[in-house]
């Protein structure tokens, strides 16, 4: 039986869609524990660099493929077993952005919390917007926030969460984007469909709406007042 609230909310979309963004407000503002699958892989990466498996997929990574499905399951699904003993729901940022990945983790959570309990909102961008905002936004050295490269954020030089310097990361370089939508279009949007008829309630929503509005809609689904997408 459903919950009045999910325990698992996952963000799909395209690099730059603003998934990261709206994860954040999730977590200040309706007290989400984030699910950083960017992060968690980085940790993993610095915690054994000198395992050959890990080598080979850091070395990957930084050329912009995604990472094997077989350890990002794993290494999300440790993470996310930890998180849920906290109590507080969880928002996925990006992940999974394979249908192997995805076969571990909903596997993984539909045991956890049940698949009734969690959602999935997709945000929807056409390429070139998301390729023109990769280009303009930043993140905060401190806590990795992501800084949107929309006009109202283009004057700051510190991060308007924590105060930390800004800096533009080194996956964000232009030369990559190639790569990394080639992955995406190839990898991530077959697990967008796969996870759309898995059962559990999913939603579109305009990614190049404003920032706000995004938000709001996010709630009112959170919120369970709003209908979910029919699978087809």
């Amino acid at each position: 039986m459903p919950t009045d609230t999910p325990r698992v909310v996952l963000l799909l979309g395209a690099p730059g869609a603003g998934k990261d963004t709206q994860a954040d407000r999730l977590v200040e503002e309706s007290g989400f524990v984030p699910v950083p699958s960017s992060q968690i892989i980085q940790k993993k990466f610095a915690e054994s660099p000198n395992d050959p498996d890990v080598k080979r997929e850091s070395a990957r990574y930084d050329k912009g493929f995604l990472v094997d499905p077989r350890f990002v399951g794993k290494w999300i699904t440790e993470f996310v077993g930890d998180a849920l003993r906290g109590g507080k729901p969880l928002v996925f940022s990006g992940s999974p952005r394979t249908v192997p990945e995805a076969e571990v983790e909903l596997k993984g959570l539909d045991e956890l919390v049940g698949i009734e309990n969690m959602l999935a909102i997709n945000l929807v961008l056409d390429e070139s917007v998301a390729r023109e905002r990769i280009l303009k936004r930043r993140f905060c050295k401190a806590h990795n926030h992501p800084v949107p490269g929309s006009p109202e954020f283009a004057h700051l030089t510190k991060c308007p969460i924590d105060g930390s310097e800004l800096f533009v990361r080194p996956l964000d370089d232009p030369k990559l984007l190639g790569q990394r939508f080639d992955e995406y279009h190839a990898l991530t949007v077959p697990t967008i469909e796969f996870v759309r008829k898995s059962g559990m309630p999913f939603y579109d929503i305009d990614g190049s709406l404003p920032i706000q509005a995004i938000h709001e809609q996010i709630m009112a689904i959170v919120e369970r007042r709003l209908a979910p997408v029919p699978a087809t």
